[in-house]
């Protein structure tokens, strides 16, 4: 496949995840009480993110979950509001974001790894939260699969 099918495929998957998370990111915020925020994808980056990763791979790409907090220096996102924690997914030499949103840019992001937007750094989420987030998306990914049978065999 050539760069820039690839480059168009990634960008038809992200989107195609987006579409898919939009209405878990309306229930994961019901159950936590926090239904009414500027944007749905708001405080979703990490288990989006994990999400898209885990799509991509088996998609059959190498791809990696990055983040940042502002807590190690210009890391995370570089939003108009100044450096705000977040998580996005490296593949192909691309970043994919689709939740860059809640920081008032296109809900699906898909730009270069050297966008100065974005500084990768570690992890900063207390580990409970990242076992929410997998536990998440291994959910998410049960709905995933199923979904995809049924719209092959359908």
């Amino acid at each position: 496949m050539g760069e820039h099918m690839t480059d168009a495929h990634l960008r038809l998957l992200a989107q195609d995840v987006r579409a898919f998370l939009e209405p878990q990111w309306r229930m994961w915020h019901l159950h936590a009480g926090t239904p009414d925020l500027v944007t749905e994808s708001q405080g979703t980056c990490g288990r989006s993110s994990l999400f898209l990763r885990d799509v991509l791979r088996n998609e059959g790409y190498a791809a990696e979950f990055a983040a940042g907090c502002p807590t190690e220096g210009n890391k995370g996102f570089r939003s108009p509001w100044g450096w705000k924690g977040h998580a996005w997914v490296e593949s192909c030499g691309l970043i994919l974001d689709v939740t860059a949103d809640q920081f008032g840019a296109q809900p699906v992001l898909v730009t270069g790894q050297d966008d100065p937007r974005y500084g990768r750094g570690r992890d900063t989420a207390a580990p409970q939260f990242i076992a929410v987030r997998q536990a998440a998306v291994k959910e998410l990914m049960s709905l995933w699969t199923t979904r995809n049978q049924i719209g092959r065999t359908g």
